[in-house]
């Protein structure tokens, strides 16, 4: 019975054992390639991210139009579950390009250090410009979609006053997927943590990356004890 009760952990921890044997053996003839992306890295990563920004973009707008034909023909007491479904999924790509752009932002900064390239940040703030746009667009159609739970993102405490208006129903969701996001980046983490520890065995990878993911892991669980904490004495 206490095997069963822990054959998850043995499973992982051989598994784990047998792809660091398989590491370990190859280590030598891995280490002599040439794996370091070196001066390219920021071009790489710069080209990946523009790619990826053009197709959410490119999704935004024809789910925008799409929304935008529909939604004042949509009965308010009963709103398709297609219109709804692309409002909440163009607000999360919005959020994801937003993202991307600050992403962007600290690629294009850094880059500008080595090549005087300092133009190439007009990249992403036009990106940033079309989420905020999309976003305030999209969020306009949401509120005439629900018209009792309008959310206003400049406000004092938006997301505060949006969550009261939900019911208990949807508040039970938020609490459902809040704790179960809270509880996979534990293992998110973990697994890139270990991730770069396996890369360092063969190419260079920079210490603030260790120090920034364990210290949002850290302030996360801090944030989640602190919370837990004030309700203890209710």
């Amino acid at each position: 019975m206490k095997i069963k009760r822990y054959k998850k952990f043995i499973i992982v921890m051989l598994i784990s054992g047998l792809i660091g044997g398989m590491l370990g053996g190859f280590s030598e003839k891995i280490s002599k390639l040439d794996l370091s992306f070196g001066g390219n890295m920021s071009n790489l990563i710069s080209k990946v991210l523009f790619v990826i920004s053009i197709i959410i973009i490119i999704y935004l707008i024809i789910n925008t139009i799409y929304i935008k034909s529909n939604y004042m023909k949509v009965d308010l007491d009963n709103v398709p579950k297609v219109i709804s479904r692309k409002v909440s999924n163009v607000i999360l790509l919005s959020t994801v390009l937003s993202i991307i752009g600050l992403i962007g932002y600290a690629v294009v900064i850094n880059k500008s250090f080595d090549k005087g390239s300092f133009y190439l940040i007009i990249v992403p703030t036009i990106i940033l410009i079309i989420a905020a746009f999309v976003l305030m667009t999209t969020m306009k159609y949401s509120n005439y979609l629900n018209p009792n739970r309008k959310m206003y993102l400049y406000e004092n405490e938006a997301e505060k006053k949006h969550f009261d208006k939900l019911d208990d129903g949807e508040k039970w969701v938020i609490y459902n997927c809040s704790y179960t996001t809270f509880n996979k980046m534990q293992k998110v983490y973990a697994a890139i943590l270990v991730l770069i520890m396996v890369l360092s065995m063969f190419i260079n990878v920079p210490i603030v990356a260790c120090i920034m993911i364990g210290s949002i892991w850290i302030i996360q669980n801090l944030i989640y004890s602190f919370e837990a904490r004030k309700y203890e004495k209710m």
